[in-house]
């Protein structure tokens, strides 16, 4: 007997294709949320490692923002030089008493812990100072 009859092309259920839509979306997200996260970690970094950017970036802000003419614009650069001078001195007078406050930290957490504990400690706090600290010096 020959039948004829085709069998129906089975298309996967609807809350397949659902859970598929939101697995793509959610791997969009995570994907552009850990762009944007390295931006922003980059951009920051920069910010405080050099702060003539930092100046030319505030100063193109303003300018737009408040929509200064050329004339109030220099006197803006120039006042935000001043201050990023200023600022670096006071970072360069701060710095030794932030190292002292993060070495104190790092000791007492590292008192807390077992010897194993402790050095997976030492060599995480060793990563995280070369990774988020940035000297006034290094520029």
């Amino acid at each position: 007997m020959n039948d004829s009859r085709t069998l129906p092309v089975s298309r996967p259920p609807r809350h397949w294709r659902i859970l598929l839509f939101v697995a793509i979306f959610l791997s969009g997200a995570i994907c552009g949320a850990g762009l944007s996260a390295f931006i922003i970690h980059r951009a920051v970094r920069q910010a405080v490692a050099r702060p003539e950017l930092r100046v030319q970036r505030a100063t193109r802000f303003l300018t737009r923002r408040l929509k200064l003419d050329n004339s109030q614009q220099e006197q803006t650069r120039a006042v935000l030089e001043r201050q990023a001078l200023e600022f670096n001195k006071l970072r360069l007078e701060v710095w030794p008493r932030v190292l002292q406050r993060l070495d104190l930290s790092e000791r007492e957490i590292a008192a807390l812990l077992s010897p194993a504990q402790r050095q997976k400690w030492e060599k995480m706090a060793r990563r995280l100072r070369q990774k988020w600290l940035i000297s006034p010096q290094d520029k």
